[in-house]
């Protein structure tokens, strides 16, 4: 098995933070006012509501859904734009997206009126920027209004050349068990799920395995997904970090062998596509199974108005529990979450308990400049 090891220098982790983990759109609602059929584009979000559907104090409002990403092509696009037609029927007002990117989105929502015609909806990135150093203390948690969250995309993964015989994760495991100190590159993005979920790997090959295991792990920072793939292809990177729905159309029958893939280690269970977790692999991290899909959570300005963030729950609610949204959400490969998931109790808690394990992951993390080398 040829492994090349091609040293790519580190984006700015500012930078690659902002940039990697993207977000854009899907149909209807449970209370009677439908959302329009999936789609595209802004327009079409801001057109969920007609006038008279939907009842909330915000009912006939302009709503701006603010997401921390400049992508329309992204699944923080995807999942805000299918969101915000739902909610825009079930509470009546006219919702648009707005990809303005996660500095401004942060600032938006820390300078913004808690009156609920503004909401960010976003990723764990709302917290990793301000943990990882890219965005100001000013912008972390306690200074907005965690809301509830809307749904999950667990299908985050590692891929390798087909020919490399790495069918799960368990597999390259009992790779670097094999072959300790013989290099292994890993293609990830700096301050983002893949960067999180490729030292929870590394710490757990080398709690495990050892340090000569774990001493062949290398790293390769930054590129988009294009790039990363064509590193893949001509065999400057091993493995390589992006999506199921970028990845699965090259493990497919019939694709040319040098770029055939295998897919593996996501990060969480995905529904319609055969992959195993890297729970399932036997990844841990402080002993319990290591899970990281990317959890996507409405947030609002901090004074938000008490009686309307009620509104937006109740009606979050009763969106995730309609069959129109629950199939949209799978065509995605996305996963819904139950009514109490969302309530904002819970949703706030789960964050920042997610927060706090996201810190200590960090902490415990060797820098990538040291696994670059």
């Amino acid at each position: 098995m040829r492994k090349t090891i091609k040293k790519v220098l580190a984006v700015t982790a500012a930078s690659a933070m902002i940039l990697s983990m993207a977000g854009c759109g899907n149909n209807s609602a449970s209370s009677g006012a439908a959302a329009p059929a999936a789609g595209g584009g802004e327009s079409q979000a801001a057109a969920a509501a007609p006038s008279g559907a939907g009842e909330s104090s915000l009912k006939g409002q302009n709503v701006r859904v603010v997401i921390g990403s400049t992508s329309t092509s992204g699944d923080s696009y995807m999942i805000a734009d299918l969101v915000t037609r739902y909610l825009s029927a079930e509470m009546g007002f006219n919702g648009k997206v707005d990809a303005i990117g996660n500095a401004a989105a942060l600032d938006e929502i820390k300078n913004g009126k808690g009156d609920g015609k503004l909401v960010m909806m976003f990723h764990d990135m709302t917290f990793l920027s301000q943990l990882f150093g890219s965005v100001d203390e000013m912008y972390s948690l306690e200074n907005m209004t965690v809301g509830p969250r809307i749904g999950q995309n667990p299908g985050a993964c590692f891929g390798a050349a087909a020919e490399d015989n790495f069918a799960t994760l368990a597999d390259v495991t009992k790779y670097l068990e094999e072959h300790p100190g013989e290099p292994l590159s890993f293609n990830i993005e700096s301050g983002a799920t893949s960067h999180l979920a490729f030292v929870a790997y590394y710490l757990y090959i080398k709690d495990t395995l050892g340090d000569d295991a774990a001493s062949g792990i290398k790293a390769i920072v930054g590129g988009t997904t294009a790039e990363k793939l064509q590193r893949l292809w001509d065999r400057n990177a091993d493995i390589i970090y992006g999506d199921t729905s970028a990845f699965e159309q090259y493990t497919q029958d019939g694709v040319e062998a040098q770029l055939k893939m295998t897919m593996f280690g996501s990060c969480g269970e995905v529904s319609g596509i055969e992959i195993d977790s890297m729970a399932k692999s036997g990844v841990t991290f402080n002993g319990e199974p290591f899970e990281f899909a990317k959890d996507f959570c409405m947030y609002f300005p901090k004074d938000m108005d008490a009686n309307v963030l009620a509104e937006y729950e109740a009606a979050m609610k009763k969106v995730t529990e309609n069959p129109d949204f629950q199939a949209d959400m799978a065509k995605l490969y996305y996963n819904p979450l139950s009514a109490d998931e969302v309530g904002v109790d819970a949703s706030k808690e789960f964050i920042y308990n997610k927060r706090e394990m996201c810190k200590e992951l960090i902490e415990k993390a060797p820098s990538l400049d040291e696994l670059a080398n």
